[in-house]
């Protein structure tokens, strides 16, 4: 665990409340300023058309032959009623090789043997968010508390809610102020995505909507918000039902790289989005 293949680290760097009283608004006048700057209205989609572009996500996805273990974690949380997704799910599990990146979150792959330190950089990410499902335990504590202690962007900020997401997964009990940080990150992630507006990356796009969406409550959710990323998703489609590929360049402590989404990773988010928007909103 001291050490990666360069392609192992970029496949770990990839993977994803307060009232919401006025749409975007914090609560924070400079920030509901900010908030303000994408204020277009989004055509109006058919529940058909957003019911269709899932069915031809789905479709997509059945179709790949190798599947990241953190592509099947997602794909797993709104699996349970589609039993053909379950199985492609639990058959292709079955195929993956010395998973990484989120092993912890399944029963029945190993935890993580955590080293000593952290390191630096972008493998201080990595091994922090390897925290969630990391042993020793105390350590794993230590070093999840250090993670989700900082304001950050991007996929970092996306990834220190879903590090408590997984922790939860993996039997962690959470402390009340652990909880509370988690609807604090939740709320960070939709300002984020309303401060954004535009798709800046399209795979983060789709990982901030749906972590909005899938966990987040209708009534804390601007619902012209939501319609308006919905169309987003669904126009962006392409004609086999998967997403274009994307790059993101990320930074953490002190340290930056580039990393590139396969097109199953930014589908199995896009699903989950969509799935969300159909079944709560």
């Amino acid at each position: 665990m001291n050490s990666y293949p360069k392609q192992i680290l970029k496949t770990i760097v990839i993977l994803f409340a307060f009232p919401v009283l006025f749409g975007c608004s914090t609560g924070n006048h400079r920030h509901d300023k900010l908030l303000q700057g994408d204020t277009a209205s989004a055509r109006n989609v058919p529940i058909s058309e957003v019911r269709a572009a899932y069915e031809r996500a789905r479709a997509s996805m059945l179709q790949e032959r190798q599947v990241q273990v953190d592509v099947l974690w997602v794909l797993h949380q709104f699996a349970d009623s589609d039993t053909e997704l379950k199985t492609f799910v639990d058959h292709s599990k079955s195929a993956v090789h010395a998973p990484h990146y989120v092993p912890g979150v399944f029963s029945d792959l190993p935890r993580v043997d955590l080293p000593e330190h952290p390191d630096r950089g972008i493998k201080k990410f990595v091994f922090y968010v390897q925290a969630a499902f990391g042993l020793p335990r105390e350590r794993a504590l230590s070093w999840l508390q250090d993670f989700i202690a900082t304001e950050e962007g991007g996929y970092i900020l996306t990834h220190q809610f879903l590090s408590l997401i997984w922790a939860e997964q993996a039997g962690f009990p959470l402390a009340e102020q652990m909880r509370f940080r988690k609807q604090e990150l939740w709320q960070s992630v939709y300002e984020e995505q309303c401060f954004v507006g535009r798709v800046d990356s399209i795979d983060l796009y789709m990982e901030r909507v749906a972590i909005v969406l899938m966990y987040g409550h209708p009534e804390d959710i601007d619902q012209n918000d939501v319609d308006k990323w919905i169309a987003q998703i669904v126009d962006l489609q392409l004609d086999d039902g998967s997403w274009p590929l994307s790059k993101t360049r990320i930074s953490y402590d002190g340290a930056s790289t580039e990393v590139s989404s396969p097109r199953s990773h930014t589908t199995a988010l896009a699903m989950m989005a969509l799935d969300a928007y159909i079944h709560k909103f």
